[in-house]
């Protein structure tokens, strides 16, 4: 216990000396600061290899590891140290990396409802994401989904532009925060508006953002800079928390030290004064909706393609006994022959017997998809209180 308390005042004394090193202040000054904060340290080395009772226990390689791990710890996830990827001599030559869709799907759900899934927010998302809206605005769209669950991106101005299709112009969205270089603001912009969609303006029309634990980067971004807008509602689980720039450093022992070097910084919400930082721990949804993240994965990435949007998010009542030519023939909308089966007529002396008759036929088969489901139910419930106004 004793030595812990001793190891914990050296890391801390240590932490306190190397934050004084990065923090910026003159030559003369930094050299007078760590010598005053670490010598606390040297006299606690000290006296422990003097006098601790397994002081031959206390080597070099011990001290740098319990210093370099109080640090770690400290940092939390900017920053890590990885082993290196060895060479493999059977290794397949890696494969040219496939151009990715800016859009992966877009569609009107019901009658009203915008949908659009960004795979990743690149240089040319803007202008995929302006044909989608003019499609929208001649199907007279009322409410959007935009879909950002497993979309990343580094294309921060990108990022910003999308933004700028549903808010106002010169409205202030977030910093690029860097060791390196000076900070970047990014503001809402768009060259060309998209049209209006049924007489509602882009920026005042009903929003949902869909994001989860793979949300991450320019994505990411998107999702905060609209939220902290009160622009948009997000609806999912927390996005990733990753940080907008790293450095990996090679160390003397052959291990990799991986430096977060910059971080999004959002703009404060309007009832707010404190700026809203991504990394490292996420955005955090307004609507939590569980799911399992393997049928949020096949529901998401693996959708079929052959079918709609608005007839995934129907309940589907399984009927047994048809054979598999006639539930093709029923997916197609084509009529079939059912025979019925010859029921007895006998007295219903208990009813829910025949309920539960029925339940055993029929197997309903709940929506999959709850996260956008949620989003759904939430638009069509604004669209009723519009109506009530």
């Amino acid at each position: 216990m004793i030595l812990r308390g001793m190891m914990k005042t050296i890391i801390v004394g240590i932490t306190a000396g190397l934050l004084l090193f990065v923090a910026g202040v003159t030559p003369r000054c930094r050299a007078a600061s760590v010598g005053t904060s670490l010598q606390p340290t040297a006299e606690v080395i000290s006296v422990l290899k003097s006098n601790y009772v397994d002081r031959d226990k206390l080597n070099e390689k011990l001290l740098n590891e319990a210093t370099v791990t109080g640090i770690l710890d400290a940092v939390g996830r900017g920053a890590v140290i990885v082993e290196p990827e060895l060479p493999s001599t059977n290794a397949a030559p890696a494969a040219e990396p496939k151009p990715t869709q800016p859009l992966a799907r877009a569609e009107v759900i019901g009658s009203d409802i915008g949908y659009i899934r960004l795979a990743e927010v690149t240089e040319e998302t803007p202008a995929a994401l302006d044909a989608e809206l003019k499609k929208f605005a001649d199907a007279k769209v009322t409410g959007f989904v935009l879909d950002l669950r497993y979309a990343g991106g580094t294309n921060f101005a990108a990022a910003a532009a999308i933004a700028g299709r549903f808010l106002n112009d010169g409205q202030e969205l977030f910093t690029l925060k860097s060791s390196e270089k000076s900070a970047q603001v990014f503001r809402a912009s768009a060259e060309i508006k998209p049209a209006s969609t049924a007489g509602t303006d882009l920026t005042s029309a009903p929003l949902m953002l869909l994001v989860n634990a793979e949300t991450r980067g320019s994505a990411e971004v998107l999702a905060g800079a609209l939220r902290t807008a009160d622009r948009g509602i997000v609806i999912g689980s927390k996005t990733a928390g990753s940080a907008a720039g790293w450095q990996q450093v090679k160390l003397s022992d052959g291990r990799i030290l991986r430096i977060a070097t910059a971080k999004i910084v959002l703009s404060p919400p309007q009832d707010a004064t404190q700026p809203v930082e991504l990394f490292p721990d996420g955005l955090t949804p307004d609507v939590a909706v569980k799911i399992d993240p393997k049928t949020e994965r096949d529901v998401v990435l693996t959708v079929q393609t052959n079918e709609t949007l608005t007839a995934s998010l129907q309940p589907r009542v399984n009927k047994k006994g048809l054979t598999e030519a006639q539930l093709v023939k029923v997916f197609h909308g084509q009529s079939i022959d059912i025979e019925l089966p010859i029921r007895k007529s006998v007295p219903n002396t208990d009813p829910s017997s025949t309920d539960k008759e029925h339940e055993e036929e029929d197997e309903i088969q709940n929506v999959r998809d709850v996260v956008l489901q949620r989003a759904v139910d939430i638009l069509k419930g604004i669209r009723v209180l519009l109506t009530w106004q």
